[in-house]
């Protein structure tokens, strides 16, 4: 992860140098189409796509479609599977060529203020093609510059566009196993539950002599531990910028979020702090843990019975319980530089209409984003998880549209894992992120202040 990270920072500092960072940045609206010639190729015209994607169960059954579009079109795709942070790293360092080396970026969200934002994807209107019928909530992320109440970053202009189509609709969800609820004498509604809950839960539940615990968590730093962390901060009412870009993590309702988080990381395994998905979800599946922050693609079916999905914990707040699930979407989206971007949109279309996308939601390995799809009363009755997925995408909440993300994730996640590691207290990791990311804004003119 640390060396991938640095990578990352590399080609970041190459996209957001500070010479260059403010034109970067005030071309995200328009990311003017007259910079490279508009696609012209013909449609028809046989060739090879090759597709960046990522490995994991987010992209599989999209990759088992191919075939079936080969025989229809003639067009070969040539799924290229990278690790997240090599996705990340490779398509950044391919959209900054002359010539690019894919015809189609899979992308996580908050990836697309870098690419969208920097001007290195066709805006969809440029084929005269409008995404029509995905959720709402998962649409939003293909849009820039991003609608309110989602901050653009410094000096951003130009009319709103879609770059992309959200293909797989990822959002984190709570899983909890359903006996030890019971156990623990918890009566409230499970699409309701608050922290509170969640911390009587998981302190009934630690027994670590019988090898069970009560909350595991992504604890191993970077994307990995901030996503987990987000639904928390922003349940307490904390946030990661303010509206002039400067952090607003060194705050009340921040410190109280990481509390909340070394409070669920002490009710789990040892060796948290070297936990991804993988770890988490073996748990989940085991029964070895009562609940946990997970991403439902690959996961939900293949839980035991007694495992249960539901929307995330939240706090008490004015009356209701404030819960706001991380939005996960992975994204299709045609670089400017794209050798193909014709067939590439072909694809594109195809992969993401009605009849394939009901194909790949039948498995419930990957989560629609056609409304009419991830409502459809079968599938719903067969993975009763999508509904809960279509509620928490009303709710859900994008991470900060600033192409500086990668570098937040890695600044906070190294200071999680400090205080997790009782190096530091939570008040240490939380300052010093936030002088760190404050620092790194500042540099690349990424904040007004």
């Amino acid at each position: 992860m640390a060396i991938d990270n640095v990578v990352i920072k590399r080609a970041l500092a190459t996209l957001l140098g500070i010479s260059s960072v403010t034109v970067v940045v005030t071309g995200c609206g328009a990311a003017g189409s007259s910079q490279l010639p508009q696609p012209q190729e013909s449609a028809s015209t046989a060739t090879t796509l090759n597709v960046a994607i990522f490995s994991g169960p987010e992209a599989d059954d999209i990759a088992k479609l191919a075939p079936k579009f080969e025989k229809q079109t003639g067009i070969h795709i040539n799924f290229v599977k990278l690790s997240y942070d090599d996705l990340f790293s490779k398509e950044l360092v391919s959209a900054s060529s002359r010539v690019g080396t894919y015809d189609l970026f899979f992308m996580d969200d908050p990836w697309m203020p870098t690419f969208a934002g920097g001007g290195y994807l066709y805006p969809l209107s440029d084929f005269h093609y409008t995404p029509t019928g995905f959720m709402k909530g998962a649409l939003q992320v293909d849009v820039w510059p991003p609608s309110p109440p989602y901050n653009a970053p410094i000096g951003t202009t130009g009319p709103q566009r879609y770059y992309g189509v959200p293909v797989t609709g990822n959002i984190l969800t709570l899983f909890y196993n359903t006996k030890m609820l019971k156990a623990a004498g918890i009566h409230a509604n499970p699409s309701h539950l608050t922290w509170a809950d969640i911390n009587k839960l998981a302190q009934a539940s630690y027994h670590p002599a019988k090898g069970q615990y009560g909350f595991v968590l992504r604890g191993d730093g970077g994307n990995d531990s901030v996503a987990d962390f987000s639904p928390i901060l922003w349940s307490f009412g904390g946030h990661y910028f303010n509206k002039n870009w400067t952090s607003a993590l060194n705050t009340p309702q921040a410190l109280a979020a990481l509390k909340e988080w070394l409070l669920l990381y002490h009710e789990g395994p040892s060796g948290q702090t070297s936990f991804g998905a993988n770890q988490v979800g073996a748990y989940m599946q085991q029964g070895n843990t009562a609940a946990a922050l997970v991403w439902p693609s690959g996961w939900a079916p293949e839980m035991p019975s007694d495992v249960k999905v539901t929307l995330v914990p939240g706090n008490e707040f004015k009356g209701h319980i404030l819960q706001v699930p991380e939005v996960g979407v992975w994204s299709l989206g045609i670089p400017k530089n794209a050798p193909h971007p014709q067939q590439a949109l072909e694809f594109l279309k195809w992969i993401t209409s009605e009849q394939q996308q009901m194909q790949y939601a039948e498995d419930g390995l990957d989560v629609p984003t056609l409304e009419s799809v991830i409502t459809n009363p079968a599938l719903d009755a067969k993975w009763p998880y999508y509904t809960v997925v279509e509620q928490s995408f009303k709710i859900g909440h994008m991470r900060p549209r600033t192409p500086a993300w990668p570098e937040v994730e890695t600044v906070l996640g190294t200071e999680i894992v400090q205080a997790e590691e009782g190096k530091i207290t939570p008040e240490q990791a939380l300052s010093t992120a936030a002088q760190e990311i404050d620092q790194y804004m500042k540099e690349h003119h990424l904040t007004s202040q």
